[in-house]
């Protein structure tokens, strides 16, 4: 009997469940790492073992244990920190070392080189508690966010120095290194480019529009969801392709995946922040439909230093996902879309959480339940398509009770 190289797939969502898949694909018997007890991607997997993805030690302890050939994680930022980790202890496959992890990861350090290299970004400073009382100089509203959180959690415009104060503390509650970054806030469409960078050359694959969500005081920084491509992809293709070669160059970054998030506006660019791994929605799943480019399997490439094959197509038509957010509750299933997937209104819908997880009413990328996805020839029609789904949409709690979060879908949802 052949024995079989073994995959320790770090973070268990939905995306890893593809990961998953493609790993076992080439061959790999896949242990999944997740704290939580029934991730998407634990029913793929060959075993799950319930451990936090962030506690760097017993990841090692497992890879050890089980012998891997790979530690991977491809979508999910303090997890590929994990990787890289036991990746550089054990001389193990990895897309970048670790201190390149960890530059990349700490939003302080990632603004710092940004602007030693001329990447245009917003003006910022670091804040931690020792710092109480003190603060620079800049323009409100300025943006609030952890220097290393996952899942955008912390994350608030102030509009105000009370609100900053405010928010501060909020931010350093979800700083594993006790540490808050405050920088201006730019107005304009903020946008997201996903590439891939090999041999020092960047191909851009998509550009998608992030659909923000609005509030009364302009603190929730939140997003519907994204709409493939942007208006302005096309024509301001190869800038933005020259600056994704300098954010590569500035950090050190070849053969990985790389999304940028930036903010647009009279087709000049500031860069709000990046990551070297694909998206952890369904940018992989999009990309894929639209323009033929395998975003996962380059992912696992890059990890294992296999060339990529950069052919593909791009979109005759436009593409939108939507994330489906609730009030809170204990959840129970989503309902309300079987006849729309069969009439072609929506692509799809995927639930994110198992019946009994409990959901926070907070508006964070952690507490979403699920997302649909629609297409269509014009923007407009893609608008009605959305409007028609979340109008028929029901989020059951395990009570029956409808917890889907109407309201923020009424305020300004395009």
């Amino acid at each position: 009997m052949v024995k079989q190289d073994k995959a320790l797939v770090l973070g268990g969502t939905l995306p890893h469940a593809t990961l998953v898949k493609k790993l076992k694909e080439r061959g790999y018997y896949t242990i999944l790492v997740d704290y939580t007890e029934n991730p998407p991607a634990a029913l793929v997997a060959d075993e799950h073992v319930k451990e936090s993805t962030l506690d760097k030690e017993k990841v090692l302890e497992l890879a050890k244990r089980y012998e891997v050939k790979l530690v991977i994680s491809t979508c999910i930022d303090q997890a590929n920190v994990t990787a890289c980790f036991v990746a550089e202890k054990l001389d193990l496959p990895k897309p970048y070392d670790y201190s390149t992890s960890l530059a990349v990861t700490d939003k302080i350090q990632m603004k710092r080189i940004m602007v030693e290299n001329n990447i245009p970004t917003s003006k910022f400073y670091e804040w931690t508690s020792e710092d109480a009382g003190q603060s620079q100089e800049l323009k409100f509203p300025v943006i609030v966010k952890p220097a290393d959180s996952n899942s955008s959690k912390g994350v608030k415009m102030a509009a105000n120095p009370e609100e900053r104060d405010r928010y501060l503390k909020e931010a350093l509650v979800f700083s594993r290194s006790g540490k808050v970054i405050v920088e201006e806030f730019i107005s304009g469409k903020e946008i997201g480019i996903d590439c891939y960078v090999q041999d020092g050359k960047a191909t851009l694959l998509m550009v998608k529009e992030r659909r923000k969500i609005p509030s009364d005081d302009g603190s929730v920084q939140q997003i519907f969801g994204c709409t493939w491509p942007n208006e302005t992809s096309n024509r301001n293709h190869e800038k933005y392709r020259q600056l994704v070669e300098n954010i590569s160059r500035a950090f050190g970054l070849d053969n990985t995946p790389l999304m940028v998030q930036a903010i647009v506006k009279d087709d000049e660019l500031q860069v709000i922040e990046f990551a070297p791994r694909i998206g952890g929605g369904e940018s992989f799943r999009i990309i894929h439909r639209c323009t033929g480019f395998d975003f996962v399997d380059a992912a696992i490439a890059s990890f294992l230093g296999e060339k990529v094959s950069m052919e593909h197509s791009y979109p005759n038509t436009y593409f939108a996902d939507n994330f489906i957010y609730t009030t809170g509750g204990d959840f129970g299933s989503i309902t309300g879309y079987e006849e729309l997937i069969e009439e072609g209104t929506v692509l799809y819908l995927d639930a994110y959480k198992a019946i009994g997880t409990e959901i926070s009413p907070e508006l964070s990328s952690n507490n979403r339940v699920g997302i649909f996805a629609v297409t269509a020839e014009t923007p407009d029609l893609l608008k009605e398509k959305i409007h028609k789904t979340l109008k028929h949409l029901k989020v059951l709690d395990i009570h029956g009770n409808d917890m889907l979060n109407r309201n923020i879908y009424k305020s300004g949802f395009a």
